[in-house]
């Protein structure tokens, strides 16, 4: 699938969010599922639908115990089965596969070192890390650890995963009723950031190489 298909494929996704909130759980566990199983992580990023979706939760248009079961659950899964491609494919022929899907041998390392370091405790943190989350069960079911303890961090994994999209919906709808109901100081802010941005860039930056 082209790169072009695939953010055709979101944008419908994210249309049909819009257009059908009372469905919203079929697309959210769809691409929570998607997006840990079998490596499609690597092509499928199911960022922008859920923060979407976030935001509509925030709105009151989406249940928010529809949106973290079904979000929770797709992941949960996601990982379940990754698990046991890692598992299939052992640590010796990992880094070939990983390399198929665009993972380059640095990062592979990364997730390796990762990995080893935290145990499945990296289940419940991995996931917040672009690079890591959609290689992280597959690279741990490589090592192949105790199932029932993989599935415990796992779950929690999930569900913490699924509450931080609560969170941040909740915090950019606020922004965003901010914005609107103080026009001139969001706009004073917004100069001031740019402008401390533009300075920085010009002579930070330049102090920094003498």
């Amino acid at each position: 699938m082209e790169l072009s298909s695939l953010y055709q494929f979101v944008d419908s996704s994210i249309h049909f969010v819009e257009e059908h909130p009372n469905l919203t759980c079929f697309v959210l566990f769809g691409w929570s599922f998607l997006e840990t199983a079998f490596l499609l992580g690597l092509v499928l990023p199911a960022e922008k639908v859920l923060i979407l979706s976030s935001v509509l939760v925030a709105k009151g248009v989406i249940s928010p115990f529809s949106f973290v079961a079904c979000v929770a659950t797709g992941t949960f899964l996601g990982y379940q089965l990754s698990y046991f491609m890692g598992f299939f494919i052992g640590e010796r022929y990992l880094s070939g596969v990983l390399s198929r899907f665009g993972v380059s041998e640095k990062n592979f390392r990364k997730v390796k070192r990762f990995v080893e370091e935290r145990g499945e405790v990296s289940l419940v943190f991995g996931r917040f890390i672009p690079v890591v989350r959609p290689a992280l069960p597959v690279v741990i079911g490589a090592f192949e650890p105790n199932y029932l303890k993989f599935t415990v961090y796992n779950g929690a994994g999930a569900l913490l995963w699924a509450l931080s999209y609560l969170f941040l919906g909740n915090l950019i709808d606020k922004l965003i009723s901010t914005i609107i109901s103080h026009k001139l100081a969001s706009l004073f802010a917004l100069f001031f950031i740019l402008s401390a941005y533009y300075l920085w860039r010009k002579y930070g930056k330049n102090r920094e190489n003498v």
